[in-house]
């Protein structure tokens, strides 16, 4: 039978099986006790330095390193990820001037300058927006102008004397359309073409002259003047040459216009005259930027 092994610390017997002392807890065996590194002693397991040469029983642990770290900010101070741009506000258009009508003086260079800042303007000679009082042949309200959704259109207000508008291209006329030229009006007409027996004035049996239109003078009293007739094809009017001659108005040019007759349609085309041409507006006619307006004898030019 094994003998109880006997603590070396306390003198305790303990029992053969037991490693370790039940009393203090000395380790019973040699395999359970240490060596000292430096000296060699053994040492108990409890022991922490050599008791013989005072070298510690366990080499210290690795000490850990640790780096320091950057201080972490308050939450409330942490900036937050840069949020993109917010989308640029869609660019809001500068608002577009009123037109203006600009009075042209007889030596042909600009004069008063009205802004057309209201939806109607009316024009004439005593009653109005924009007065003419100068001017005997303007009526007392004589033309309207309205500006509405960007459009602006020139109506006539029953004058006595007419609204005309300058001719920028060739236009279509109609039998009735009244025509300014210098100091004359005219006015289209159809011309009765002869019949088969002969037409009132035409001898029996005579060729047609091939005659489909006419222009009427009108005279400032209100009678008519002289009766010009026109053929079919091109009517040249002017001062000096043409079918049709006013060779007493210096305000006609030498080759003023001329009056195309077709079967069907009748055109009036300005030729390049100093003083221009003009048909006279019924009902609201739209006009534009570089458009000009006659009243009485006051010419009147938009412009945006």
């Amino acid at each position: 039978m094994e003998p109880a092994p006997t603590c070396t610390r306390c003198g305790l017997a303990n029992d053969p099986s037991f490693t370790f002392c039940s009393g203090c807890g000395q380790p019973l065996s040699a395999e359970a006790a240490r060596a000292c590194t430096r000296c060699g002693t053994k040492l108990p397991a409890s022991f922490r330095f050599c008791g013989n040469c005072g070298q510690p029983a366990d080499p210290a642990p690795p000490r850990r390193v640790t780096h320091p770290s950057a201080p972490r900010m308050p939450a409330a101070l942490v900036p937050e990820a840069a949020a993109p741009p917010a989308p640029l506000p869609p660019a809001i258009p500068p608002p577009v001037p009123p037109p203006r009508l600009v009075l042209i003086r007889h030596d042909g260079l600009p004069g008063a300058v009205h802004t057309l800042d209201r939806e109607v303007t009316v024009c004439g000679r005593r009653d109005g927006d924009l007065l003419l009082p100068e001017d005997g042949s303007v009526s007392p309200r004589h033309a309207a102008i309205t500006v509405r959704e960007g459009r602006i259109r020139v109506e006539d207000l029953g004058s006595s004397s007419g609204t005309f508008l300058r001719l920028r291209t060739p236009r279509s006329l109609t039998f009735g359309d009244e025509i300014r030229l210098g100091r004359q009006l005219l006015r289209l007409e159809p011309m009765p073409r002869p019949s088969v027996s002969g037409a009132p004035g035409t001898p029996w049996g005579s060729a047609d002259p091939g005659y489909r239109a006419r222009l009427i003078q009108l005279l400032e009293g209100g009678g008519t003047g002289e009766v010009v007739p026109l053929r079919a094809g091109a009517n040249a009017i002017g001062r000096e040459t043409g079918e049709v001659a006013f060779p007493g108005d210096r305000y006609v040019s030498g080759r003023h216009a001329r009056v195309d007759v077709g079967e069907t349609a009748v055109t009036l085309t300005d030729l390049g005259s100093s003083n221009g041409t003009f048909l006279r507006v019924n009902g609201p006619t739209e006009i534009g930027p570089g458009d000009q307006v006659l009243l009485g004898m006051q010419l009147l030019r938009v412009e945006p």
